[in-house]
């Protein structure tokens, strides 16, 4: 099924040039680069199951292969053309394992209507360790689907600590782009969590009928540290909707939280 997807231009010059973060990413390639490429140009998906053959996550999707075989992610896409492949670290991993050896798989492209550079990095190992040691500054934040039952990471990502983590990695004007996960027994119902209005359509609340409900019925926020929180766009279904939010710092708020006028579809 086609998604509909809802996100102004004007949002995504805001984080030209950027980096997306995605940790237990799984097989949810397509939409954060479809969505976000190429204002954005180096992508960071993060998985432990990523390049460990038979690994519960990913050997559906092939994605436990080793690194040197796999598949690049856009080849059939006719407005990339592939530059270049670098695989950092060991190419395969014992997924019993438990003290993972990254990997760093690394494709680079052309985008060529824009001539824009575009790098996909898909990496072995756990999300807060590559959150860590990757990423220095953000565009934007992309974390749905995952759980704390068995195949989720059980890692709480969209926690008040966490959040604040991201958030001081991100760039004003910069986005959050969450379905909820891991919100949605305890944290949308818990005030004690800054951040629960992420989880508000989470599992089986009842949902609006069309994209643009979703993100005209959310309520801009802030938290302690004065930052400003907004829904600017849509992003398909995980969980729930993935919602997508705009952040803004203390000093640089726009006190009008405009709705998107325009989509990508």
């Amino acid at each position: 099924m086609n998604e509909s997807y809802i996100l102004q231009r004007e949002t995504l010059l805001m984080f030209e040039n950027s980096t997306l973060f995605y940790p237990c990413s799984g097989n949810d390639l397509l939409t954060p680069i479809q969505l976000f490429s190429p204002f954005v140009t180096d992508f960071w998906f993060v998985d432990r199951g990523y390049f460990s053959p038979g690994h519960q996550d990913t050997k559906h999707d092939g994605l436990d292969a080793p690194a040197d075989k796999q598949i690049p992610i856009l080849t059939e896409n006719k407005d990339y053309e592939l530059i270049e492949i670098t695989i950092v670290g060991p190419a395969s991993w014992d997924r019993y394992k438990r003290d993972i050896e990254p990997c760093i798989l690394t494709e680079t492209y052309k985008h060529i209507p824009s001539k824009k550079q575009v790098k996909i990095h898909r990496r072995r190992g756990y999300g807060f360790s590559a959150f860590h040691k990757e990423i220095r500054s953000l565009g934007v934040f992309f974390y749905r689907g995952d759980s704390q039952g068995e195949g989720g990471s059980g890692n709480l990502w969209l926690a008040s600590d966490h959040i604040s983590e991201v958030c001081d990695k991100l760039v004003d004007g910069g986005l959050i782009v969450t379905d909820g996960s891991q919100l949605g027994r305890w944290g949308k119902s818990s005030k004690l969590n800054t951040y629960h209005k992420f989880a508000q359509y989470h599992g089986g609340t009842p949902k609006p009928k069309i994209p643009d409900e979703f993100v005209q019925s959310v309520k801009p926020f802030t938290d302690k540290e004065g930052r400003l929180f907004t829904c600017v766009g849509y992003a398909g279904q995980r969980y729930g909707p993935t919602l997508i939010w705009q952040m803004k710092k203390a000093s640089q708020q726009n006190t009008s939280a405009d709705t998107p006028q325009s989509a990508l579809t």
